[in-house]
């Protein structure tokens, strides 16, 4: 068999999907910076053994991964606010959904 999947089967629409690049960050693990399709897969990996050895990892020294999650966040929110934005005032709510929408 093998070879392309019918036209208008899951297989087909995921492979589609697939071939798109990055979709929404709906399911996305931040920790093993992974991004999932859907729920299935998501749940998928949060049982796998790799993300089970970055939970371990993390419940070792959470208070580095949290700073390092929160300066990641900081330094892309003003990099954001910088060239967006530049000196005018701004709502912060607003310079946040744009960060969120382009993550």
């Amino acid at each position: 068999m093998g070879g392309k999947a019918e036209k208008g089967t899951p297989k087909y629409i995921a492979n589609k999907i697939k071939a798109k690049g990055l979709q929404k960050l709906r399911w996305y693990c931040q920790m093993c910076q992974k991004q999932c399709r859907d729920e299935n897969g998501f749940k998928c990996h949060t049982m796998s053994e790799s993300h089970q050895r970055q939970l371990l990892l993390f419940a070792d020294n959470a208070s580095r991964y949290i700073d390092e999650f929160s300066r990641e966040f900081a330094d892309g929110y003003l990099e954001l606010l910088k060239r967006q934005f530049g000196t005018k005032r701004v709502n912060a709510n607003k310079v946040y959904q744009d960060y969120i929408s382009n993550r």
